[in-house]
């Protein structure tokens, strides 16, 4: 662990000694694992790293194409991280999103995607019954509304609609609806929480009918570097397998 975190350290120091473009308003582009309508601005990059339990590690990437477009991309696995035979996932996540209405002072943004990464370890059987699923499903298809009002910072409100299309083994496949909130604390410091109703996971494989409430605290400095200390399941929806659960994600933006 400490020579991926040194890995990360030293990429951002990099980018902050570079000279770049004025920074641009960062956009949340997720809560904790639920999407808002936030995108990556034209031209920059982003670089995460996610480490949560059992060893586990998920990387991504992802590119803004326009204003409006984006493109990324995920991948990892559980024990990357200590000793044991490395399980990872089967297939690379796919990020992509088009941002269809712009935040006004009238109504949110309004964000189309797929998003077909999974959050947790990712299962093949429970107790006999095939699932190939991770204990937080993905979102796959999804449509997502933002609104940001000026309230002692900012406070954002979010909410949306998902069906998880590729992981339906476990005949649990409703439509998922899910809300959020974020509110800065400071120039640097924003609280997080979120709520999926998680209606496609509460047939008791997995999902107890809770639903999946997260929370985290985001970090953001120059806009550049941003590090989230996230707490997952704190509902212990899924306590029989995934259990509630501290998280640590870092990511770097920058632009091209």
């Amino acid at each position: 662990m400490k020579k991926i975190i040194l890995i990360f350290i030293c990429a951002a120091s990099a980018a902050f000694a570079q000279e770049s473009s004025p920074a641009t308003p960062y956009q949340h582009r997720q809560l904790v694992n639920v999407p808002t309508a936030g995108m990556l601005n034209k031209g920059n990059y982003e670089i995460g790293m996610r480490l949560f339990a059992n060893g586990g590690v998920l990387s991504n990437i992802g590119v803004g194409i326009t204003d409006r477009f984006m493109i990324g991309i995920s991948y990892g696995g559980e024990k990357i991280i200590g000793s044991g035979k490395v399980n990872f996932n089967p297939l690379p996540g796919v990020d992509v999103r088009y941002r269809a209405v712009d935040e006004s002072t009238a109504g949110p943004a309004v964000t189309l995607g797929f998003n077909n990464q999974g959050f947790g370890p990712y299962y093949k059987s429970v107790d006999t019954v095939k699932v190939n699923r991770y204990t937080q499903k993905s979102r796959g298809l999804f449509i997502t509304a933002s609104k940001n009002y000026a309230f002692a910072g900012n406070l954002g409100i979010h909410g949306g609609i998902s069906w998880s299309v590729t992981e339906k083994k476990d005949k649990d496949n409703q439509p998922a609806f899910f809300v959020g909130v974020d509110k800065s604390i400071n120039d640097e410091l924003t609280a997080v929480w979120e709520y999926d109703l998680a209606l496609n996971d509460n047939k008791d494989i997995i999902g107890h009918g809770r639903g999946y409430m997260n929370v985290g605290a985001k970090l953001n400095f120059g806009q550049k570097v941003m590090v989230e200390f996230i707490m997952t399941d704190i509902l212990n929806n899924s306590k029989d397998i995934g259990k509630f659960s501290r998280e640590l994600r870092l990511s770097l933006i920058h632009a091209f």
